[in-house]
């Protein structure tokens, strides 16, 4: 099961106009609804799929960016299921891991069997966050890989979709690749205070986890947690450049408030 790494561009297997049946079940989707009250505690509830959509063509790409799984005992299969499931109900065409993914070495083989189910979903490519370099971030690209997903924390992927070629970077690329279409992947969003002028279409962020406990929104920001970090956003525009910040899978203390654990699905 181990792959090598290798620079080229890969192809969806999607044809550029989708089925009938495809292109109906698009037009259906819509926000995710909660089933659940505001009180959220523990795990164990379904993970909540937000759709942001970035391009009304019936043809567009499906990314779907999970963040903060924060692998750790006696949580792992749970969360790992609750992914894989989000993955495959979604007609992804590739997913991205935007970092936090393990919080302890003893995880790193559930996260290489956690990648190798979601490659046989989608291509997977991956980034670090800071409690992957607490673990140490050789050792998470080594299980990234192993499970046959690529690493691209300071690289990129060109991902062909149809006739265009979405190109998908990791938070410390030298530079951006020729594409239709630029994504930045990364983790935590104080990377959007330079990301936006550097002709990325979309930043994708995690980390703050909507600080887990909402009041309200105010202009796409999660309060009280925007008073303390000003990128405590759900989506923020900046001219031709969007940024969204994912929620998060997990939580070190499982406790919310109006704030549903969350995978996003962009629409590009």
């Amino acid at each position: 099961m181990h792959f090598a790494i290798q620079s080229k561009t890969i192809s969806t297997g999607r044809d550029e106009v989708p089925g009938p049946e495809r292109a109906l079940s698009r037009r259906r989707i819509g926000r995710t609804e909660l089933s659940a009250g505001p009180l959220t505690i523990g795990l164990n509830g379904s993970l909540h799929i937000r759709e942001e959509r970035l391009s009304i063509r019936c043809d567009a790409c499906r990314l779907m960016y999970v963040s903060d799984i924060h692998l750790r005992r006696t949580r792992s299969d749970n969360l790992c299921r609750q992914v894989i499931e989000s993955a495959r109900s979604s007609e992804i065409d590739a997913l991205l891991l935007g970092g936090d993914l393990v919080d302890g070495p003893a995880e790193l083989g559930k996260l290489c069997d956690l990648v190798d189910a979601l490659c046989e979903v989608a291509p997977v490519f991956a980034v670090g966050g800071n409690h992957d370099r607490n673990v140490g971030m050789d050792r998470v690209r080594d299980a990234v890989v192993s499970g046959g997903g690529k690493w691209i924390h300071a690289g990129a992927a060109r991902l062909s979709h149809g006739s265009r070629v979405i190109a998908v970077s990791g938070p410390d690329a030298a530079s951006l690749p020729e594409a239709d279409f630029q994504v930045l992947c990364a983790h935590n969003p104080r990377v959007w205070k330079t990301a936006r002028q550097h002709g990325y279409d979309l930043v994708l962020a995690g980390h703050l986890h909507g600080c887990q406990v909402v009041a309200f929104e105010y202009r796409n920001r999660l309060f009280p947690g925007a008073v303390f970090y000003p990128y405590c956003y759900l989506s923020h525009q900046y001219g031709s450049t969007r940024l969204v910040v994912s929620r998060g899978v997990s939580d070190l203390v499982p406790i919310r408030w109006r704030c549903p654990r969350e995978v996003v699905l962009c629409h590009v």
